[in-house]
């Protein structure tokens, strides 16, 4: 790739993040007002009987959109021992709460952001070695044993020139 090129594409990088970061806007104002819309109504049924709730069918001239109030979301875990737990054990057999259910037991890490968490392990832990052996232990790697990486294009962070 000739300086050209990458100057080329770093411009009009530049260009489509800023139609990306007005339209995006834009698409968020549409769908609140349509949000508020589909609520006020009038409703139907749902298309799908196995699902609760009900929609709002709008209509443009050449286009139909259903906007959907969902009223079925599930919970997606539970804790060990708590209420709902106990609950749901209680009106199942054992084989079929564990056919629908499975127990997770995970640490997470404190700090979500890989770069803070290396701050805060390197400060808690004031051990040079140990703290490297447990970034070590941590790296996310392929199949392979490769580390795994990815690439980050700043375009929130990219600086322009003075003239």
């Amino acid at each position: 790739m000739t300086t050209e090129q990458i100057a080329a594409d770093i411009e009009r990088g530049i260009q489509l993040r800023a139609e990306i970061d007005i339209r995006t806007k834009e698409l968020q104002e549409i769908e609140e007002r349509l949000e508020k819309a589909g609520l006020a109504g009038p409703h139907v049924p749902l298309e799908n009987s196995e699902r609760e709730g009900k929609q709002a069918i709008l209509t443009s001239g050449k286009h139909k959109l259903r906007v959907r109030i969902e009223s079925d979301n599930l919970v997606g875990g539970f804790a060990m021992d708590s209420d709902l737990h106990k609950t749901i054990a209680a009106m199942l057999t054992k084989e079929q709460f564990n056919a629908l259910f499975k127990p997770v037991k995970k640490y997470e890490r404190k700090e979500s952001d890989g770069h803070k968490f290396r701050l805060k392990a390197k400060a808690a832990l004031q051990n040079q070695e140990l703290y490297l052996q447990l970034i070590k232990a941590l790296r996310s790697l392929d199949k392979d044993g490769i580390p795994k990486s990815k690439v980050v294009i700043p375009w929130s962070a990219i600086e322009t020139f003075p003239n």
